[in-house]
């Protein structure tokens, strides 16, 4: 749950596996790293790994992705 702000960056995309009509794809996602924005301290960047696979679990598409979250607030 969150806020999206913005995509930061995509890095290390793999695509080992054609997808092709009529496959079902769903992604599964790794938090990877978190910290707080230096700059704006009600955001955070978040760095996630997306792994999609086909309804047979083979990986067609692999990614990490940097984000820009807004924080929610303290005990929520």
């Amino acid at each position: 749950e969150g806020t999206i702000v913005a995509t930061l960056a995509y890095d290390h995309v793999v695509h080992p596996n054609p997808v092709v009509h009529g496959d079902t794809v769903y992604v599964e996602t790794d938090v990877l790293e978190k910290r707080e924005s230096a700059s704006k301290p009600d955001r955070g960047i978040v760095r996630l790994k997306h792994v999609g696979k086909k309804q047979d679990g083979t990986v067609v598409v692999e990614v990490e992705r940097t984000v820009l979250f807004l924080k929610r607030p303290a005990g929520v």
